[in-house]
């Protein structure tokens, strides 16, 4: 595996999958290479270089653990603690299993908080309200008992590390994490609505270019440039940009030793970091997952690491303890995801065995028209489900086809789902082109019934229909 190589390949993918521009970078026990492709915004010149800071999406994530696990080293914390002794936002929780949501639970997606709680902007812009506003909602599950993938949980954090430090998250993880490792801060809420940073004061990175990022529509030709926006009180889950390059640098701040730098030099925190959290089940994400860290099945091993997403960027990273080997691909279109499927694919024939969580999709059910969702064989899988703010309906589609099944939720996303055997299924967007979603149906276990989807590790709960 060459770098020259490596970079007509990453070309290549990126014309084939309508990617406007790429950063890919791969760090080995013997040697790395970085490579760019392409440019920043379609129908623009400027070039995509090593430098340039593409939008994160939830990898950020991964940055806030290890913030949060440098103050459980500093003692500042513990894992178990009670996040209401911190935030008194969650004194007077309308629901009494709040006051059991432990930092550990935060960090793993076992909290039961639901996935993405929007307040009105006067919350959204300050923490301390968010964290308020989010004691209210209520918990989908007992805490510690089941995963369901939680913005608001990283939310939270975010306003912990405030209580904690008598810091901004940004400000705190500007200087216990990204400067540590020689990192330039760039953050996507700092970006106007087009994308365009405001500048290099609000950037915080003097002449970092960040990526602009697009929409690939299914049967059209190219990419459009989309806005990008995320509220403030949002950067702890989704609020990091950077390169490719930088990604490596964290991600060996993790493999530490001969492999790169401790940031957290603690190797028993460390290890907690990477344990697998045993309630915790993300199907249809990865294979599974510790604190801040997914865990991805390959034949050396498991490889740690995070993807992410933005309405228009992806960011892709993935690292091997054991080998010191450690992989980071960053995209500005929603393609992205399918771009890094076929780079692990190259990546492997080049004898890079990168983990990908890719569990075997049984055969699909025979539509009959009618009842049962519209399979022969299946519960009734329509109706309407729900996780805090977002709900998702599942009904028949009004096309020709037979049987034929569609879900939708209240932000414009539709697709066209596919029952599987096992309640399986899969979910293909008809409003952009992405790799399509894996999930599936969870049945009460008293009743049979089908009482819950899960889709992208989040678990929502089924409506109760209304008597008639």
């Amino acid at each position: 595996m060459t770098a020259r190589g490596m970079a007509d390949r990453l070309r290549e993918l990126a014309q084939q999958h309508s990617v406007p521009g790429a950063q890919l970078a791969v760090h080995g026990p013997e040697g790395g290479l970085s490579v760019a492709a392409g440019v920043v915004r379609a129908g623009e010149p400027d070039p995509v270089t090593p430098g340039t800071a593409f939008a994160y999406g939830s990898v950020t994530k991964a940055f806030t653990a290890a913030l949060v696990a440098r103050l459980v080293a500093d003692g500042d914390l513990e894992f178990d603690d009670p996040v209401g002794d911190y935030l008194a936002e969650f004194e007077g929780a309308e629901d009494s299993r709040m006051a059991s949501v432990t930092v550990r639970n935060l960090l793993s997606h076992t909290s039961g908080l639901v996935a993405d709680h929007e307040p009105d902007d006067s919350e959204n812009l300050n923490p301390a309200r968010y964290a308020a506003s989010a004691a209210r909602t209520g918990i989908l599950y007992e805490p510690g008992t089941a995963f369901s993938y939680s913005n608001t949980g990283y939310v939270l954090l975010g306003r912990l590390v405030e209580a904690v430090t008598d810091m901004t998250w940004q400000q705190a993880v500007e200087r216990f994490v990204l400067h540590p490792l020689g990192i330039t801060p760039c953050f996507t809420a700092a970006a106007q609505p087009d994308g365009r940073p405001h500048g290099a004061e609000r950037t915080h990175g003097p002449g970092r270019t960040l990526a602009g990022v697009h929409v690939v529509r299914p049967g059209v030709e190219g990419a459009d440039p989309v806005g990008l926006f995320l509220p403030p009180s949002w950067a702890p889950a989704a609020g990091l940009a950077g390169s490719a390059e930088d990604l490596l640098a964290f991600a060996r701040s993790h493999l530490g030793g001969e492999h790169g730098s401790d940031l957290v030099a603690d190797p028993v925190i460390r290890a907690v970091l990477r344990e697998r959290v045993p309630a915790a089940d993300p199907f249809g994400m990865a294979d599974g997952w510790g604190l801040g860290l997914g865990h991805y099945d390959s034949p050396a091993g498991d490889w740690l690491g995070h993807d992410g997403t933005v309405d228009g960027g992806t960011a892709h990273l993935r690292f091997h303890p054991e080998s010191g080997t450690a992989v980071a691909l960053t995209t500005n279109a929603t393609t992205g995801t399918r771009m890094w499927a076929d780079l692990v694919d190259e990546l492997r024939r080049a004898g890079v065995p990168v983990g990908d969580s890719r569990p075997a999709v049984p055969p699909p059910l025979a539509r009959n028209g009618a009842g049962g969702g519209g399979v022969e064989g299946a519960p009734d899988v329509l109706g309407d489900y729900r996780n805090g703010d977002t709900s998702f309906a599942v009904r028949r589609t009004a096309n020709s086809v037979p049987g034929a099944i569609e879900f939708t939720d209240g932000s414009g996303l539709r697709a066209d789902l596919t029952l599987h055997e096992g309640l399986v299924f899969t979910a293909r967007r008809t409003d952009a082109d992405e790799a399509p979603y894996l999930g599936r149906f969870v049945t009460d276990r008293s009743t049979g019934r089908v009482a819950a989807m899960q889709l992208a590790g989040r678990s929502a709960l089924r409506v109760p229909a209304r008597s008639a």
